[in-house]
């Protein structure tokens, strides 16, 4: 449903007499409304009788289950109400002809309501790309949810980090923006290198990528250069999750993103 309504939405602001006539905020609401659309799928699939026991699709590279769906809702809605609170935080303005929506002038404070009146703040709204890239990383987000295999996992933590890389410098006429993005750009490619490698080193000793079938393998084994190859690769790939989630003791390089990036991104 997420990767159907990206294709259609990418044709959207890719046809020029289509996109002129729609305001960004517009694109906002559609993507929020997806969230919510894809959000009741993902709970009317609760419904299904074997989706207890956990069933697994794409040749086993997803194992969709109870928990699994239920956290899919909850992310779903979560997007939802980030993409609505868009139009809240960052008002519409333009650089020909400055307009000021008035529904958005009561939240903001004097100082930038001064600015603006007196033009020396330019376009600031991106609500297009915002809400693209955001169904990116939550199809990724999603995916990564399901994964049951090294290969799905790796795929899908790239394509949930590729999303938020390009949202970091979304701001393109911040030097903070753009100086933020490119720290997370450089920490993110050398966690991704670390989770990559562990996955190398599990396919080296083990010849196997589906989780179950590892784990089959290390009950049974008992061979030490198998074991001890699992262990680096495993150790490798809990670093590579630890940079991602910006974990204690890799977490220095998280402040100083956060508080460049916009409050909407770092959301």
């Amino acid at each position: 449903m997420i990767f159907l309504c990206i294709l259609i939405l990418i044709v959207a602001i890719a046809l020029p007499s289509f996109n002129q006539k729609l305001a960004p905020v517009f694109f906002i609401r559609i993507s929020s409304i997806i969230f919510i659309y894809a959000g009741a799928l993902s709970f009317n699939a609760l419904y299904i009788q074997s989706i207890g026991s956990g069933i697994g699709i794409y040749s086993g590279l997803f194992h969709v289950t109870l928990v699994s769906q239920l956290l899919e809702v909850l992310l779903f809605i979560i997007g939802s109400m980030i993409l609505i609170a868009w139009p809240l935080i960052y008002p519409f303005v333009s650089n020909n002809n400055l307009k000021i929506n008035n529904n958005v002038l009561p939240f903001i404070n004097t100082k930038l309501e001064s600015n603006l009146v007196k033009g020396t703040i330019t376009t600031i709204n991106y609500g297009t790309e915002y809400s693209l890239i955001v169904l990116f990383s939550s199809l990724g987000a999603s995916l990564l949810i399901s994964s049951a295999d090294l290969i799905s996992m790796y795929l899908s933590i790239e394509l949930q980090s590729f999303g938020l890389y390009i949202l970091a410098t979304l701001n393109k006429d911040s030097e903070s923006a753009t100086s933020a993005g490119l720290k997370y750009f450089l920490l993110g490619g050398l966690s991704s290198c670390l989770i990559l490698l562990g996955t190398g080193l599990i396919y080296t000793f083990t010849g196997l990528t589906n989780f179950e079938s590892i784990y089959s393998l290390i009950s049974v084994s008992d061979s030490y250069n198998i074991i001890q190859g699992l262990t680096l690769g495993i150790i490798l790939i809990f670093v590579g999750f630890l940079f991602k989630i910006s974990a204690a003791p890799f977490h220095n390089w998280s402040p100083d993103v956060y508080d460049d990036s916009p409050t909407i991104i770092t959301i």
